[in-house]
Parts: C-alpha cells; structure tokens; sequence
C-alpha cells in the first residue's frame, strides 16, 4: 500500500472507531521513516479538521524494551487543542471517540520559546509540570504492533488530561524537576491499586524526553512546537490499563511533591 493509502485507512479507522491492519503486516518494508510521513499526512487531514497543535506526547521512553523493537530512541507525536483537558484536580473524558483506549500516568511539561525546545539553543527549561493522565488508543487487533505501526496510528495519541500545574515561579520548582527521577505514583482505579511506576523509568529522566523534540518532531511537515511554546507529555511511567465507562482513576506521587489528579471516565 502506498503511504496514502495507509493513511486512509487509518484515517477511516479513527473515524469509524474500529481497527484496520497494522502498516508492517501490509508491507514489509514500512519502518519508521515511512511511518513519520503517514504521520504527517494524518496531521494535516487532523489540521484541515479544526484541530490545532498543542504540542507533543514523546513514546517508547523505557529504555529496556529498545533492543525488543530495535529502537535507538523514543518516538513523537502531535498533541491538540481538542485532545487537551485540565484536572483540577478531577476531569472527566468520555470514551466515545476512541477504539481500544486504555491509560497511562506521565510527567507533563510546559514549554515556551524561551526554554529551549521550540527553535532555540539551549538545555531545555520547563515553564511549568505537572503529573498527566494519557489516553492511547490503538486501532490494530489486540493491540499488536511495532514503533512504526504506532507512529502511523496518531502516535496512539487519543487524549491528554493535565493536572494541577507547578509554575516555574513556585518556590522550589528547580528541585522538583531535578528530583523527578526519584518519583513514585500509583495509579488506582476505583481506589485499587491498578499499577506503579517511576520517573527514572522515563529515559532515566523525565527531563530528558524534552531533548528529542526539536529533532524528531519536526518530521510532521517540518513543523515544531507552537511558537507560542506547548506541552510536552514525556512518557509513560506505568503499564498500559484498559478504560471503560464508570470508572474512577486517580494517581498519586510521592518522592516529589506533586499534585494528584483524577479522571472520571463516561461513555
């Protein structure tokens, strides 16, 4: 299948809210490049929709699975102004649009132009950050798939809930962003312990999810962060957890002080 082609279908697959054939079983020869272009062609239909660039999610942050999929780095993809909600603490995010969603806790940064990501030199600053909830949503069976099966299919991106944010100008912000890779959260569905994670699990730190942006998000069409600045959801720190309708997330830290959010899920 040609590239346009592929988007098409995954294309047709969101909308449709049903899953289509993961690229790598259409052709052998689809890796990462091939998938970025996909990627970048479901921007633009996304883009022709009303749907703005509110930044990126970074994936594959966890080091120890590269050698499984042959990975060198983590990978990018858009967020939106349409897939953004804020908790404050507690949002709520229906279920309706997605396909197979399911959840994962990640470490959310605020960047703006003067931090270092969106165009100038620099190691990157945070304006602010906070814990976030993604919601990835797949649309190949069962959730089989590659790094280029995932970058081709919106990055997995379905929704993003932000919870109450750490501003820069908050007295011990530098430490809190320093220390993230001794982070802790627990992740409870219901108030049950559903799983655990670690910031030092995300590229050994968070922080260093934002040195991958300038580089690869620009693959979409060249384009990078808004030059207003933008979010950055840096990886997931916790096993993917399948969602449905009714249920009642929430997530605590501990080892830095960060607020928890929660996530009431409808249908």
């Amino acid at each position: 299948m040609t590239e346009a082609e592929i988007a098409r279908a995954l294309l047709s697959a969101r909308d449709g809210r049903r899953p289509t054939a993961p690229p790598t079983l259409r052709d052998d020869g689809f890796g990462l490049e091939r998938a970025y272009r996909v990627g970048a062609a479901l921007d633009r239909r996304l883009h022709e929709r009303g749907y703005r660039r509110a930044g990126c999610k970074v994936g594959f942050t966890n080091k120890a699975i590269w050698p499984r999929f042959g990975l060198e780095e983590p990978i990018v993809a858009p967020v939106y102004d349409r897939t953004l909600h804020a908790a404050a603490p507690t949002a709520r995010v229906s279920l309706a649009a997605f396909c197979a969603p399911r959840i994962e806790v990640e470490v959310v940064f605020g960047v703006d132009p003067d931090g270092g990501i969106a165009g100038t030199e620099g190691p990157a600053r945070p304006a602010w950050v906070a814990l976030g909830f993604e919601i990835v949503d797949c649309h190949y069976p069962d959730w089989h798939l590659t790094p280029a099966d995932s970058v081709a299919d919106f990055g997995l991106h379905g929704a993003l809930v932000i919870g109450p944010r750490i501003e820069r100008a908050a007295p011990g912000f530098e430490e809190r962003v320093a220390r993230l890779d001794r982070l802790e959260v627990r992740l409870l569905r219901d108030e049950r312990l559903s799983a655990r994670g670690r910031g030092r699990d995300v590229l050994g730190h968070p922080l260093a999810a934002l040195d991958f942006v300038p580089r690869l998000l620009p693959r979409f069409d060249g384009a990078g962060m808004p030059a207003s600045g933008g979010v950055v959801s840096t990886g997931t720190m916790t096993a993917l957890e399948p969602l449905a309708a009714g249920e009642r997330w929430r997530v605590e830290a501990c080892g830095v002080d960060l607020p928890g959010l929660e996530l009431v899920v409808t249908d």
